[in-house]
Formats: C-alpha cells, sequence, structure tokens
C-alpha cells in the first residue's frame, strides 16, 4: 500500500471516530430524532419539564398546549396526565436533558461565541469546561482555578480533551454531585427508598427521619438501580418485538381488506358493464346501494383496525422511550438521573405489561369481504350480487354450503392418497399431503395445481403438513422424527417429539401424526402413543401433555386451545375441557372423525371418514367451542381426512383411497 494511500485510510479512520463521538454526544433516540429537539416546536428544548410517561417539552410549549386546567395530553403518546397544582411549571424539570444539551454545548464551542462562564468576557474565546462549576472558562479563569486554593480540587478540562474522547464524559457524569433542591448548600448522598428520591444530610434529620422513612447511602442504590434498570430493558426488547409483530399483522390486515376491497368493487364493475341497456338506471341504483354497503364496511373496519393500530403504537412509543431512557442512564446517567427515574420507569413498563396482557389481537376476519354474482339464470329484474363480509354467527353457518370444485382429479397434481392439509398463512396456497404418491402436492386458492414438493433423498410417505407465516413447510411421515422443509421443498432438518418427562425422545415404536402451529408460532405434534408434544419451530422442546386418544389431527381454535381427533373430539388447554363421542352422541355407524379445523368467529369444523365398505357416511360437521352441536354441513364426502379453513367461507377436505379434494364454499 502506498504512502499516500495510508494517509487516507488514517483520515477516515479518525472522522468515524469523530463522527461516532458527535453522535454520542447529540443524543439520537431509536427514531433518529435528538433526544434534545422538542417534538412541539421542533427546536432545541429549553427549560425542559419530563412528564410522567418519560417523554420531554419545552416549559413554554407545554404553557401554550395546555388548554385544560386540570389535566394535559401528552402529544406524542396520547396520555391523558393530572396537572400539578401549579401547573405545568410543576413538572419536574428533565434533569436527563438537561445533562445531554451540556454535552451538546462542547461541541459547539468554538462555532458560537460563548462568554465565560466566570468573568463574563466576550472577548477572549473560552478554552476549557469546569465540571464543578458547570462552565465554560477563558484561559485566564483556568489560571485563576489552578491557583486559589478552594479551586484547586475542580476538574477542569481542555475542550479538545473532551472531544477527542481522552477524558470519560460518561463517567464524569456518573461521579458528579448533585446538590439538594431544598438545602441548597448540601450534597445528595442518601437515597430514601420510602420515598423513592435522592436526599441530603439535612433531609435525613428533618424531612426524612427514621424510622418513619428508611434511607441507604445513595452509591448502594444507584448500583442496585442499575442492574434493576439493565433487565428492565431486556425486558422492554421483548415486549417491543411482540408490539412490532402485532402492528406488523395488523398492517397485514388492512393490506389485505384493501386487496379485498378492490377486487369485490372490480367484480361490481365488471357485472355492471354486462347488464342490459334499458335496464341501466335500476342498475345504477343496485351499484350505488353495494357501492354504500362496501364504503359502509371499509369505514367501519377502517375504523377497528386503526384504533387497533393507534393502541399498539401508543404501547410501542411507552415502551421504546422506557427502554432508550434505560439504555441512556446506563450509558451516561449521573447517580441523580439514576435514582430520579428508577421508580417512574418500572411503573411505566409495569403499565404496558398490563396494557398488553388485556390486549385482544386484532380479528384476522376483519379483512374478510366478498362480492357474490348472480349467474345469468338466476337475475331478476337488476340485482347484481350480494356481498358476504365474514360476520355472520356461527348458526347462519350450517346447512348453506356448496361444492366449489374437486381438486387433484387428474393429471400431474393428482391426489393418490391423501391424508393431511394445510392452507400457508402468507399466500393461501393449499398444501396435500399425499401418502400414496410420497409427497406434497400445493394448489393455489382456487384449486388450480402449481407444483409438488419432495426430497428424492428422503423415504417419505406424508401424513400431514402445516406451514409457518415464515414459509418453512413440517411433515410428519409415520416416523418418530418431525421433518423440515424449506417452502422450496429444500430438506433442512428433522426432530423427534419428546414424552411427558422431557427427556427422551418418543422412539420406541410411535408414529407422529396430527400437525398444527399456535399463535405464537410454536409447533404441536400428535403421537400414536397419545402424546401431544410442543415445540419451537427450530425442534427445541418446550412441553408434553398426555392425550385421551391418539391425536390424528390437531387444530388450534381462536382461544389457543387445541382441538384433536380420533373416536372423539376432544378440546385441551392444559387440561381437559370437554369430550364428544360423535359415535355415542348422534348415533352415527362404521365412521369416526379424522380432520378438524377452527375458524375466526369460534366454530369447530370435523371431517368424518364413512368407509362406504361398513355402510357408513361420512361428512363435515359443525361445533361450537364449548362442544355444542351445530349441524352437518355436508355428507358429500366417504373417505375424509385432514380438512382446513381457506378462509372463513371456504373449507376444503381431503379423501383417501385416490378419492379427490373438494372445496366447499357458504353461499348466503
Amino acid at each position: 500500500m502506498s504512502k499516500e494511500s495510508n494517509q487516507l485510510a488514517k483520515m477516515s479512520r479518525r472522522l468515524t471516530h469523530r463522527k461516532r463521538r458527535y453522535d454520542e454526544i447529540e443524543g439520537y433516540n431509536t427514531e433518529g430524532n435528538s433526544l434534545t429537539t422538542c417534538n412541539i416546536c421542533l427546536q432545541e428544548m429549553e427549560n425542559p419539564k419530563e412528564l410522567p410517561c418519560l417523554h420531554s417539552f419545552c416549559l413554554k410549549c407545554l404553557e401554550s398546549s395546555s388548554s385544560c386546567s386540570t389535566s394535559f395530553i401528552c402529544p406524542l403518546c396520547q396520555e391523558k396526565i393530572p396537572l400539578p397544582p401549579d401547573g405545568v411549571n410543576g413538572f419536574r424539570d428533565s434533569f436527563f436533558i438537561n445533562r445531554m444539551k451540556e454535552r451538546k454545548a462542547i461541541f459547539k464551542v468554538g462555532k458560537v461565541i460563548m462568554p465565560c462562564a466566570s468573568c463574563e468576557a466576550t472577548g477572549r474565546q473560552v478554552t476549557s469546561r469546569c465540571m464543578n462549576c458547570n462552565g465554560f472558562l477563558c484561559y485566564k479563569c483556568v489560571r485563576l482555578h489552578k491557583t486559589i486554593k478552594p479551586l484547586r480540587i475542580h476538574k477542569v478540562f481542555t475542550l479538545d480533551q473532551l472531544r477527542s474522547g481522552k477524558v470519560d464524559m460518561s463517567k464524569l457524569m456518573l461521579e458528579k454531585d448533585e446538590c439538594c433542591p431544598k438545602h441548597k448548600e448540601q450534597v445528595l448522598r442518601w437515597y430514601c427508598k420510602t420515598c423513592d428520591i435522592p436526599i441530603c444530610r439535612d433531609c435525613t434529620v428533618m424531612e426524612h427521619t427514621r424510622p418513619e422513612h428508611d434511607y441507604v447511602p445513595l452509591e448502594s442504590a444507584v448500583k442496585d438501580h442499575l442492574e434493576e434498570i439493565k433487565n428492565l430493558v431486556t425486558a422492554c426488547k421483548d415486549i417491543n418485538r411482540k408490539l412490532i409483530g402485532a402492528i406488523t399483522k395488523a398492517d397485514k390486515v388492512k393490506a389485505k381488506l384493501d386487496s379485498q376491497l378492490t377486487k369485490a368493487t372490480k367484480q361490481l364493475k365488471d357485472a355492471e358493464s354486462q347488464a342490459k341497456e334499458e335496464f341501466l338506471k335500476a342498475l345504477q341504483e343496485n351499484v350505488k346501494t353495494t357501492t354504500d354497503q362496501l364504503n359502509a364496511i371499509k369505514m367501519k373496519r377502517y375504523e377497528k383496525i386503526e384504533n387497533e393500530m393507534m393502541e399498539l403504537r401508543n404501547m410501542q412509543s411507552k415502551i421504546s422511550n422506557v427502554q432508550e431512557i434505560g439504555n441512556q442512564l446506563i450509558k451516561s446517567g449521573s447517580k441523580h438521573d439514576v435514582a430520579s427515574n428508577y421508580a417512574v420507569l418500572c411503573k411505566t413498563l409495569k403499565q404496558v405489561q398490563g396494557e398488553i396482557t388485556l390486549h385482544n389481537p386484532v380479528n384476522v376476519s376483519l379483512s374478510k369481504v366478498k362480492f357474490n354474482p348472480h349467474q345469468k339464470d338466476s337475475v331478476e329484474g337488476v340485482h347484481l350480487g350480494t356481498l358476504s363480509s365474514g360476520s355472520m354467527s356461527p348458526r347462519d353457518r350450517t346447512g348453506k354450503w356448496v361444492l366449489e370444485k374437486e381438486i387433484g382429479v387428474e393429471g400431474p397434481g393428482k391426489i393418490k392418497g391423501g391424508f393431511g392439509v394445510a392452507v400457508d398463512p402468507t399466500t393461501s396456497d393449499i398444501l396435500i399431503a399425499d401418502w400414496t404418491d410420497q409427497n406434497v402436492k400445493v394448489f393455489d386458492s382456487d384449486g388450480n395445481y402449481k407444483h409438488v414438493i419432495f426430497d428424492d433423498y428422503l423415504d417419505l410417505h406424508p401424513h400431514d403438513v402445516a406451514v409457518s407465516v415464515d414459509g418453512f413447510l413440517f411433515i410428519t411421515d409415520y416416523t418418530a422424527c418431525v421433518k423440515v422443509f424449506s417452502h422450496d421443498g429444500i430438506y433442512l432438518n428433522q426432530f423427534p417429539a419428546r414424552s411427558p418427562d422431557g427427556k427422551s425422545s418418543i422412539t420406541d415404536g410411535s408414529e407422529l401424526y396430527g400437525l398444527a402451529i399456535d399463535s405464537d408460532g410454536n409447533l404441536l405434534v400428535g403421537s400414536s402413543k397419545k402424546y401431544i408434544s410442543k415445540h419451537k419451530q427450530d425442534g427445541t422442546h418446550i412441553a408434553t401433555m398426555k392425550t385421551a386418544i391418539c391425536p390424528l389431527f390437531i387444530g388450534m381454535t381462536r382461544a389457543n386451545r387445541y382441538a384433536y381427533s380420533d373416536t372423539r373430539i376432544i378440546q385441551y388447554k392444559g387440561s381437559l375441557l370437554y369430550a364428544t363421542n360423535l359415535t355415542a352422541s348422534y348415533h352415527w355407524r362404521s365412521w369416526r372423525p379424522c380432520g378438524v379445523c377452527c375458524s375466526d368467529d369460534g366454530i369447530i369444523y370435523v371431517s368424518c371418514y364413512g368407509s362406504s365398505y361398513g355402510g357408513g357416511q361420512g361428512g363435515i360437521y359443525s361445533f361450537t367451542e364449548d362442544g355444542s352441536y351445530l349441524g352437518c354441513i355436508t355428507t358429500d364426502v366417504t373417505w375424509a381426512q385432514g380438512i382446513a379453513l381457506i378462509d372463513n367461507d371456504r373449507l376444503v377436505v381431503v379423501q383417501f383411497a385416490g378419492r379427490p379434494a373438494k372445496i366447499f364454499s357458504y353461499v348466503e
């Protein structure tokens, strides 16, 4: 490397270091905005005041924004905060923001003319800063500090030392003593555990006396608080990740709703264009009525989704603020900063955790909108069709299902021996486990064949299949291990189910059957040894539950309970909730429940195997989540196996012995 190249490399490293130091001093939060910038006036804060929600603003901005004498709405998180007796001025000063401004000022000296804090001379450039006096000094006042005996102990550093990083500003801030706001000459050296505030020596003999108040040395309290704040910040990361996931899900629901609304509107316009000319006026009236219905659905559901997203974003804003301030306290907070903010940080975290616990996730059924055009031979007058918005009650769905399509009838997509079925949560593709053909066949949501997934290196006889939102494919194949594939069918790895002790693999002659993925993304695996083993998607074992019957197929209800079937339908959530013996209850012979799936509106659908050899009749039957029988959906299936919902209005059921799978749709 040439000498010139070495010089350029050194210069680049110096510039990178300087930029990193400036960003550290400048202080940026997770959204990229300066922490010292007021979000009301968008200027650097003057007289910053900190609200109980941990957001800070200029005093004058708070005064101009406060229109109520009893409460104040935070402009960022919309929290309603009671006003102190003396108004917004009663909110505590933000020592944290003032500390950040103090650090930023070091880099402004030289660009902005500043008078000496000691002699107030404006003709001499300041060269140093006294950390005890909290001011910039000219060279003459620096000499006085070194000469006058009481000032010799002051910590004075040149601006070059502070800017270059040779002096650890964070350590200086942490070691810096603060004076008591009540007893101005006394240093805060104690911490009252009863009141959760730092106090001075005079406070211990006047306002905070023992035994009514318990106080300890400030150094000890700060050390303990910093450890707890580190744990608090770690908890914030997990909560923030969940909130981001919830917001992303709400965004997807909204996007899908937009897509469905666009599709329904397009279908409506297409139907309009096919109407006869003499019915134009009546046709337009019908179009307007249906469009108004669409707009009403849109406005109502937009409001629900936006309110949901606003609540989630408000919780995320709070928890991000706790996380950021906790990080800053760990990194550069003084003893006073740590002691002053500890209680309110803990209170805010517990509040958000409580809100999350009580919060119900956005209902994916809000995205269900469908336009059902009338066939030409069924149009009476001018009536283009009807809207279905996925809002029917459970009992309204019974007995109103029709066969939409048979899939896997012939060609490369022919199903030779189907068992399990799953619907891709992202693409709505239908994946069918073909035991006889030793592969998984993929169809689109309308039942059109797309491609096949298999691995030539595995002797695969798939029984059931599940797909995660990340695109991973999980398969059981009558062995003791779950096989994991990529979305393109590439074999990744496998892992065994676990016995109830969680230590040994279930490999002693057992076979794995049913598969399901719960709302937390965990995998449930059914074993012929009457177990359901719960795993993370990487195979890590979570728990194993003993079951009353062999779980051939598993479905997840909206309450995150799991329903499974063999000769009975059983719901579990750690313990038995109910069991329904269909053969005994409804007097059907020579068949048994097989596939089970659960809808967003609380219906459990069961596909029943009814071999013609035994004289039985199969079908699809529906139940409520509490086990109440609703009715028969259809008997147009005989060798039924797995069943899945494409959406709340469409079911796909797989049949064995070379019979095609069938899609049934709900019609109003």
